[in-house]
């Protein structure tokens, strides 16, 4: 039987690590929130290869969600970051490093199991007042009837609500409703991951080798351990992840060219497909879009969970300066100024990360060429290479109160 309907500031369809933490936001800035979660509790804390690697302006939005001395203690420092062209073989790489020092920083920012990282979020969205947490449900549909938004979920629960936010994906239904276009591209690569250790240590260095067919690329976890993403061509991945176990590790053993000593696979692997969207806008009538449900980019660089909490952190203070200003939190004038912050940080970000995934995965000589003398140029230019840090791994494009201090 249908529950009673639930009146709320805020709908937000979609609880990933981007949607949990925008609950966070907003429910302790005061609005009344309800977070629609498809995903069934996991209670599974074995080790995995998925990770995220958070930059500062990441972390200082999870210190405004309440959560980051949660997880500060079981992340590991990235201090440098190795880009490293590996297509002419060992004898002929071309190696960069950027190093936080160089730009001010003792790192760029951590690294952090995925599955802890919502553990904490979870925890923390369980415990706070102004938030409902519908999980398991799943939305199914949602109208705007003049000045709100009424959702519906699958066992029939009604929400209404000033807004709804989706952070529900690349499938996103919050997308489809708003009828929101969006340029779709498979890759025709998957990603693989899985968690490694080592007998070298890694030095807090995050290394990322190019190659054709995509990226492999090792990032430091604690002690003598990474985590690994090896992107490949389809068919070649699906060939490795048809390998028995020593068969997988002595290919992860070749890849990291020595690098990291004698390597030895802790966890299976994981992978999925690859794919570039980008929305055509953010904001329909009462309605936003934000993290994959706007914007689904190849791991390499790893940007993507980063550009979706410079969205949700954008978002939640638009809302809240909108609502001390006693507006319309819905409202399209509110919306727009969402929207305009974020555009020009997403699509520079989307249409950067896909023309080098396309540059990497490509083998045709004069692009090899033309990858390995941009790389060169890194590596003998001092002034574009600190250009390269600040614009890729401090990013200054929509510095707002809590990317730069962490206040909302």
């Amino acid at each position: 039987m249908p529950e009673e309907l639930i009146n709320a500031d805020v709908i937000i369809s979609g609880a990933g690590p981007a949607g949990l933490t925008l609950s966070l936001l907003l429910a302790r800035a005061g609005f009344s929130v309800v977070l629609i979660d498809p995903e069934i509790p996991k209670t599974d804390d074995k080790p995995s290869g998925r990770t995220a690697a958070l930059l500062n302006s990441s972390i200082n939005v999870l210190k405004t969600a309440g959560i980051w001395e949660k997880v500060q203690s079981i992340g590991t420092p990235l201090k440098i970051m190795k880009i490293i062209d590996d297509s002419a073989g060992l004898e002929n790489q071309i190696t960069v490093a950027f190093e936080a020092s160089d730009v001010g920083f003792e790192a760029f920012g951590y690294n952090i199991p995925n599955s802890l990282l919502k553990k904490a979020l979870l925890e923390n969205v369980k415990t706070t007042k102004n938030l409902t947490h519908l999980c398991p449900q799943k939305l199914v549909s949602y109208e705007i009837n003049g000045t709100y938004v009424k959702a519906r979920t699958e066992n029939g629960q009604k929400i209404m609500a000033s807004v709804i936010i989706g952070t529900d994906g690349r499938n996103s239904l919050v997308r489809k409703v708003a009828d929101i276009d969006c340029t779709i591209r498979d890759y025709g690569q998957i990603a693989m991951t899985c968690l490694i250790s080592h007998t070298k240590p890694h030095n807090f260095t995050s290394t990322e080798l190019h190659r054709s067919g995509g990226p492999f690329t090792f990032v430091p976890m604690p002690q003598n351990q990474s985590s690994v993403v090896w992107v490949e061509k389809t068919e070649d991945a699906k060939k490795y992840l048809a390998m028995k176990k020593p068969e997988y590790e002595r290919a992860i053993q070749d890849r990291t060219c020595g690098f990291l000593g004698t390597v030895k696979l802790e966890s299976n692997p994981e992978s999925w497909p690859l794919m570039y969207l980008d929305a055509k806008g953010l904001i329909g009538e009462r309605s936003a879009l934000a993290a994959e449900a706007a914007h689904v980019m190849s791991p390499i660089g790893a940007q993507g969970l980063n550009l979706s909490l410079r969205d949700v952190a954008t978002l939640a203070e638009v809302l809240t300066d909108a609502a001390r200003l006693g507006e319309d939190i819905g409202s399209k004038s509110v919306l727009a100024r969402y929207e305009r912050r974020r555009m020009v940080d997403i699509k520079s970000h989307v249409t950067g990360i896909d023309g080098l995934n396309r540059a990497v995965a490509n083998d045709k000589g004069f692009v090899n060429d033309l990858r390995r003398l941009g790389l060169k140029g890194l590596q003998n230019v001092p002034a574009l290479k600190n250009f390269a840090m600040t614009q890729g791994l401090v990013p200054s494009m929509d510095e707002g109160r809590i990317l730069t201090s962490a206040t909302l």
